[in-house]
Order: structure tokens, then C-alpha cells, then sequence
């Protein structure tokens, strides 16, 4: 089949590979869209310590049952579905508890098993979430994260949020915080045209600077700070922008994974009780409400934020994406029919 293959830093490449076998309990999908995430990005540049060429990535998707592994029944063939790539090891006490996306022994697809930037993929059957549009089936992976951050955060109605990075994730939050009735919204981001999808979307106000410039304009709108601050991005920047910009007892998701390690002002931590948390992926719970949203048709990728395109243009995509200009919020990858 053919395969959209990470081989070295900076280098996508098609190559025919196996087509893969299902196990017991797993079937194998033929891929019909699968989303490019900022994780994948961060592999493609040699920033993620989770991902090693060479590796087919691509855990936002959904595909057609084909084959059915020993156990599976075999009314699963022939339906769509999206999948939650999480593997958890499933008797620990995270994966007790509906937490599998903190399971010590995690495995997730596209990272430690072969992933949708193919033709074919293999996957657990318990992992399957019926949809029925194969495009907006796709979005639920990312739609969890942002959900799962937003949980996180904390927000309440008559808060103010700042969003910092209106990528895939900081958008589809900024969605969801207006869903919920949060109107005080400020979105970052130095593409003007993902702030302009996050304008659409509910926030009140877009910024296009960084660095010493932003925290100067948002300490003039927001003297006291936010009292909640996502960050989607997760560079040492943009960690040390939230923290400087939430009020004293306020909440800060970082949601983003790029840099490591970050220096961040421990003293202002301390003395302005702010509360810090990480938000990795999501749990069954919020895939599944992800999956429920999208459902009631409260995203339309026919709008213009989302972009198709062939498997083939891969190396052009990550390139597009690991760079400032891109004109879309989401671009996902097809391997055709």
C-alpha cells in the first residue's frame, strides 16, 4: 500500500509498505481523511521526542472497516468510523479511573504503531466512534484535545480568556468557549488568517504581536490579567506570556508541545497563587462528547478552514504548515479512493 513515510528530519516521503494484518481484537481501516496535527509538525521538524524516522504518523482520522481481526464481529465491516488512537494498558489505575491518556504503558497510533498517512491502518475496535461524515469525523481527535483543555481551564461564565495560538487546537477552543456562553474571549496568533477564522469563531479580540510587545498591549486592556490563559502554542515564550498575563489566583492550561524544557518565574507563581496545569490529549469522556458535537453539526469544514488535499503533496503540507502563512485552520491528507 501506499504511505505517507516520515524518514528524516524536514523529509516526507510516499513508499509502498506492507499492507497491514489485524490482530485479535483490531481491524484495519481503509483511510478516508486524516487531519495533520501540530504534533505531527513538531516530529517533522525533530521537536518531538515521542515520534523517530522512520515513522507513518497521522492519528486524526477516520476510515471504512475492511478486515476484521479473530474476535471482532463482522457487522463492523463496511461502516465508517473515527478512532481515538490512545492505547491505554487498561489495569493500571489511570486507566481505572477513564484517564488512559495518563497510562504509563500508553500506545498511541501514529506514533508507536503505524498511522493514517496511508492507505490502510490498523486499529483496536474498542477505539471506534461511529460517524457519519468521513471530513467531519476527523475533527473529533482535535475537537478532544481543545475540549479536554477547556475542562482544564476552569471557565466559568464572566470570565476572560486568553487563548494564545489559534492553530487547530487554540481555535477549535475558542469555538468551544463561545459554545459555552464565554463572550470575553482574546485570541494570539501572528497568522491573520487564522485570527480572522478565531473573530469568526467568538473571540472578541485578536492580537498579531508576541514577545514583550503582546504582554505590553494585553497588560493595557487586562491590568489585572485573564482569569484563565490556554496555551496551544507551548514554546518557552508563549508559557512565560500566559503565566505574565493571568490574574493573581487565575488558572493556565498549557495544552501546547514544542519546547521541552521552559524557565518559567517561579516567584510570581508562588506569590500570585497561580494555579498550573497540563492538559495532554483527552480522556474516553472527552472523545466521546467531541464525537457528539460534531454530530449535532456544530462544525462545518465546508466554511473554508479546512483544506483537502492528496497524500502525495505531504512533503509540501508539513513544509506549508511548519512555517507562518498557512490560510487554513485544519489541512488533512487523503489517500483517495
Amino acid at each position: 500500500m501506499r504511505a505517507l513515510v516520515w524518514t528524516a528530519v524536514g523529509r516526507m516521503e510516499i513508499k509502498d509498505v506492507p499492507k497491514p494484518i489485524p490482530q485479535p481484537g483490531w481491524v484495519v481501516m481503509r483511510v478516508k481523511y486524516t487531519g495533520v496535527c501540530g504534533s505531527d509538525i513538531g516530529g517533522f521538524l525533530g521537536k518531538n521526542e515521542l515520534r523517530r524516522p522512520p515513522l507513518i504518523m497521522g492519528h486524526e482520522f477516520t476510515g471504512i472497516v475492511e478486515e476484521a481481526g479473530p474476535g471482532v464481529p463482522k457487522e463492523y465491516i463496511g461502516r465508517l468510523f473515527t478512532v481515538n488512537p490512545i492505547i491505554g494498558c487498561g489495569h493500571c489505575r489511570y486507566c481505572r479511573s477513564g484517564l488512559k491518556n495518563l497510562c504509563v504503558m500508553r500506545k498511541i497510533i501514529g506514533i508507536d504503531y503505524p498511522g493514517a498517512y496511508a492507505e490502510y491502518v490498523a486499529v483496536p475496535v474498542d477505539n471506534l466512534y461511529p460517524v457519519s461524515d468521513p471530513v467531519k469525523g476527523a475533527l473529533a481527535e482535535p475537537l478532544a484535545t481543545s475540549l479536554r483543555a477547556v475542562r482544564l481551564s476552569g471557565v466559568s461564565l464572566g470570565d476572560s480568556v486568553l487563548v494564545i495560538g489559534a492553530g487547530p487546537v487554540g481555535s477549535l477552543a475558542i469555538k468551544l468557549l463561545n459554545i459555552g456562553g464565554i463572550k470575553d474571549i482574546t485570541a494570539i496568533d501572528i497568522n491573520a488568517n487564522r485570527l480572522e477564522w478565531a473573530r469568526r469563531w467568538g473571540a472578541s479580540k485578536t492580537l498579531s504581536t508576541t514577545g514583550e510587545e503582546a504582554l505590553k498591549t494585553i497588560r493595557e486592556l487586562y491590568p489585572e490579567g485573564f482569569d484563565a490563559v490556554i496555551d496551544a502554542v507551548g514554546s518557552t515564550d508563549t508559557r512565560r506570556l500566559a503565566i505574565n498575563t493571568v490574574r493573581r489566583g487565575g488558572r493556565v492550561v498549557f495544552v501546547g508541545l514544542h519546547d521541552n524544557e521552559t524557565s518559567i518565574p517561579g516567584n510570581l507563581i508562588v506569590r500570585g497563587e497561580i494555579e498550573i496545569k497540563g492538559s495532554f490529549s483527552y480522556t474516553d469522556e472527552d472523545f466521546r462528547r467531541a464525537v457528539n458535537i460534531i454530530e449535532s453539526g456544530l462544525l462545518d469544514p465546508r466554511e473554508g478552514w479546512v483544506d483537502i488535499r492528496p497524500l502525495e503533496k505531504g512533503q509540501e503540507t508539513f513544509t506549508e504548515l511548519a512555517g507562518t502563512e498557512t490560510k487554513y485552520v485544519k489541512i488533512m491528507l487523503t489517500p483517495g479512493e
